[in-house]
């Protein structure tokens, strides 16, 4: 492993999509000295005030220390520096939002919320309302006036860290990406622009649902990969708390370590479920296991458009599945049986999913033993 360090400009070709925001343009990777890119998600987004995102090399290697080599490896010289400053220095207050901020927002009335409505009438039929207006309350869903919805990220004290606001096609529940639309905005990128936060103020993100764990301590956590996709999923098995990373590259230690001791099933996307498996293994700290429902079942068309586990949902609703119950477990049956043992409404979710063609991976259970 050698010395990294951020790619230099030489065009529109040195700058990547940035995994957080989406930006196409605005992800700068880190290379080695042949000007090779470390991995794609390890980089930097030029847009420091609105995205944030920032993955080193040296949290790249302490995620996935099996990439790493006994003599270790550096950073060029500034780096090196700037963390020496770091250690010495204050640690960084966490940036939070004020509440009213969140009450202020909260409406039905987002494009996403539309078409949350349309698929629940769809199945629960007169009981719809009770679950979104569950829905609304337990995730705070915003709205702004276009339509777009907000997704409050509160974290297990009840601190608002920011909100990612999101425009939905509320016919197809598929996000609206395009050269006139960005897809992702900021709540705390907006504050800045009006001046109600300062300039220095700091984003740090937490999960998605984060604060519903204190009101659930023994529930089993679902953990997905967007937003859109832990509301979906907790509207239709809301005996499990749901949350999300809010992206495949946002599986980060700093924020899972909030799930210590807790049981986790882990539903990566279409295009995930190698990495999210592979950063599992590091999960020491919890009970996890890694669902291959999509990488199993899914279509090559459906791989292809990069769905996840809401769309899986969305399609077996669609196709009258959902309450299908599963012929049988696969190589993961004794290791899901066990848990069910200790956790009866997790054959619920077996069962609904038709998870008959279902594995799982036991990962960070230490002695091999299932929670």
């Amino acid at each position: 492993m050698g010395n990294y360090s951020l790619q230099k400009y030489k065009g529109m070709g040195t700058r990547h999509t940035c995994p957080q925001c989406g930006d196409r343009h605005s992800f700068v990777y880190y290379v080695d000295k042949n000007n090779v890119p470390l991995h794609p998600s390890v980089g930097r987004c030029n847009h420091e005030s609105g995205c944030g995102y920032h993955y080193t090399p040296k949290e790249y290697f302490q995620d996935h220390p099996e990439h790493s080599t006994a003599n270790g490896f550096s950073f060029d010289r500034q780096r090196v520096e700037q963390t020496k400053e770091k250690q010495h220095s204050q640690p960084v207050a966490i940036g939070c939002i004020l509440p009213h901020y969140v009450e202020k927002s909260q409406s039905v009335s987002s494009n996403f919320f539309r078409f949350l409505s349309t698929l629940l009438t769809s199945y629960y039929g007169s009981r719809t309302k009770e679950v979104l207006k569950r829905l609304l309350e337990e995730y705070r869903l915003g709205a702004t006036r276009d339509g777009s919805v907000i997704f409050w990220q509160i974290d297990k004290t009840g601190r608002v860290r920011t909100g990612k606001v999101m425009q939905y096609n509320p016919e197809d529940g598929h996000r609206i990406k395009g050269e006139q639309t960005s897809a992702v905005n900021w709540i705390h990128s907006i504050l800045k622009k009006q001046r109600v936060l300062a300039e220095d103020w700091q984003l740090s993100q937490c999960l998605f649902g984060e604060h519903l764990l204190k009101n659930h301590p023994d529930k089993v956590v679902v953990l997905v990969e967007s937003e859109k996709s832990a509301v979906i999923g907790s509207a239709i098995f809301p005996d499990y708390v749901w949350l999300a990373t809010g992206g495949k590259s946002q599986m980060r230690e700093e924020k899972l370590r909030v799930l210590t001791g807790r049981t986790i099933l882990l539903f990566p996307d279409a295009d995930g479920y190698a990495e999210w498996k592979q950063r599992a293994e590091s999960m020491t700290f919890c009970k996890a296991m890694v669902s291959d429902i999509i990488e199993k079942n899914a279509t090559p068309k459906q791989k292809e458009a990069h769905i996840d586990i809401a769309d899986w949902i969305i399609f077996q609703i669609r196709e009258g599945k959902l309450m299908n119950t599963a012929n049988h477990l696969v190589e993961a049956e004794k290791i899901l049986q066990r848990m069910i043992e200790k956790t009866p409404v997790l054959q619920k979710l077996i069962d609904d999913l038709d998870l008959v063609l279902v594995g799982a991976s036991s990962i960070g259970s230490g002695d091999g033993n299932p929670p």
